[in-house]
């Protein structure tokens, strides 16, 4: 584990300066302005409704970070700046946008949080306006993961299988492509699935597809299903409400079927992996009870709910699996 000199501790202070400024490119919609054309920054400022002095220093600024290229008196985006934050292209981020502006807002909290605890009270994610985009960002980030977690899973015949909390269905998704005789019920809020399904349209397994909006305390798991997907669901929870979840699951499946978990686990001594570890914090502060977990003590919530057989994988940035049977 590297140690912080002097130097570097400061570096990552500074680096508040540049998130700030690729904020406020995204704020202003920079990039989207851009498109495809060259523009002075007295043009830019025009589009944007900003001050020309406000949209000079943001221009180069934006250009000496790589954000964008700059010629003479003119500013035009990177290949990766318009695909990617450009909203007229095919390829643009939604998602990862908006939640990047969200957060962004919401971790100015950081220090009053750890000092008097969490905002109980705000916690409300059910809001149809940051469902909906939120969704995206999900689907968006599951790309990096879905095909390794598609490889894993599908060693084994999947059958029946129960996408709890699956959000934009993208793991699921990757899974029916490759075992084609598996189908899947994808169980979420309603507006998850709204976006789940624009995007499962697209491809030839919608047929395969069930799609069911409930709560996942109270909506019916069913009986003889042969694999579940518990996906970036337990860090949303305490371990009590987990519990419950895992109750609900072990009836659900048939002997011998598998949970399959998806989530930022922790090593033992709770600092590794670092991606792991600052997500303790974003639970901290966007959950009611939420938080990070190691394999240790998941693994042990895991048997004392009829689960063992275990098997673990690694997906990269912190993310892994915990396969578990039903005993």
């Amino acid at each position: 584990m590297a140690i912080l000199n002097f130097e570097q501790f400061i570096k990552k202070i500074d680096q508040l300066e540049e998130a700030n400024i690729l904020m406020a490119a995204l704020e202003f919609r920079v990039f989207t302005h851009l498109g495809k054309k060259r523009l002075t920054h007295a043009t830019l400022a025009k589009k944007a409704g900003i001050q020309p002095e406000g949209a000079e220093a943001l221009l180069n600024a934006l250009a000496s970070l790589g954000a964008l290229k700059k010629a003479g008196n003119t500013f035009s985006n990177t290949p990766d700046s318009y695909k990617y934050f450009c909203e007229h292209s095919p390829h643009y981020k939604r998602g990862t946008v908006f939640l990047r502006r969200e957060n962004r807002d919401e971790w100015s909290d950081l220090i009053s949080i750890i000092k008097n605890g969490r905002k109980l009270s705000e916690v409300d994610n059910d809001d149809p306006k940051f469902r909906e985009p939120f969704t995206h960002a999900m689907h968006e980030r599951s790309s990096n993961f879905s095909k390794p977690l598609a490889k894993f899973i599908t060693r084994k015949p999947v059958g029946k299988l129960i996408d709890l909390g699956g959000g934009p269905g993208s793991y699921s998704a990757e899974i029916l492509k490759i075992d084609k005789s598996a189908q899947a019920v994808l169980i979420d809020r309603e507006a998850s699935l709204k976006v789940a399904k624009t995007i499962i349209k697209k491809t030839s397994i919608l047929k395969r597809f069930t799609f069911i909006a409930g709560d996942l305390f109270k909506v019916s798991l069913g009986l003889e299903t042969d694999t579940v997907l518990y996906s970036n669901i337990l860090h949303i929870y305490s371990a009590s409400e987990n519990s419950r979840l895992f109750k609900r699951i072990h009836t659900s499946l048939k002997p011998g079927g598998r949970l399959i978990l998806v989530d930022l686990f922790l090593k033992d001594n709770r600092t590794e992996p670092f991606d792991a570890a600052l997500f303790s914090l974003t639970m901290l502060m966007f959950t009611a009870t939420g938080r990070t977990y190691t394999f240790k003590e998941t693994e042990g919530l895991l048997k004392m709910n009829g689960f063992g057989k275990f098997k673990r994988c690694e997906l990269g940035q912190g993310n892994s699996v915990i396969e578990a049977t039903k005993i």
